[in-house]
């Protein structure tokens, strides 16, 4: 029998009653069940985010749903690492914001061919490198990344949304930890 994704989320805070894990338990139930993402969209980016704050319960939540969608498993395994990689690019253009000093360090000169041609599509994982930017704190990311998004048409709602869940996540990464 599969579950649904209400009642993985009533498993995964089967333990957490106090009024802050029952906000973040609305707050995410609403987001991953009633935004103007979709189904795929808000789990792809729930994966993403969560492993990007290393919330391993929360990831393995997130693939177990995924895996039940039209997707390859390579595109699961992409949406996970693209934690890795925004993480690599996130802390990179964070210090060049920081230095602005462009002229002394004009190219990355780090390898990132993976972004040119994404299992996931250009627009899927633009969604996520804009979620995992936030949660990465990479001001000069997100504006570069929410420009991205909003020249492939993708509404301000759901870029906001996108902002909420890696809100939420980042929130109950803290939660886990109390």
């Amino acid at each position: 029998m599969t579950t649904t994704l209400s009642e993985s989320l009533d498993v995964f805070f089967e333990n957490k009653s106090t009024p802050i894990a029952r906000d973040l338990k609305l707050n995410l139930g609403k987001l991953l069940e009633q935004s103007s993402l979709s189904n795929q969209e808000a789990l792809l980016v729930l994966l993403a985010t969560a492993t990007s704050v290393d919330h391993r319960e929360l990831a393995i939540l997130a693939k177990s749903h995924l895996k039940e969608l039209d997707l390859t498993a390579a595109q699961i395994q992409e949406a996970e690492e693209s934690a890795a990689i925004m993480g690599m690019l996130n802390t990179y253009y964070r210090f060049r914001h920081m230095i602005q000093n462009d002229e002394d360090y004009r190219s990355a000169g780090l390898r990132m061919t993976a972004l040119a041609k994404p299992e996931l599509g250009k627009e899927s994982f633009e969604m996520l490198s804009f979620a995992v930017s936030i949660l990465n704190g990479c001001e000069s990311c997100i504006r570069s990344h929410e420009k991205s998004l909003r020249e492939e048409g993708i509404s301000a709602e759901k870029i906001h949304d996108l902002a909420r869940i890696a809100s939420v996540v980042k929130g109950l990464k803290a939660l886990q930890m109390a």
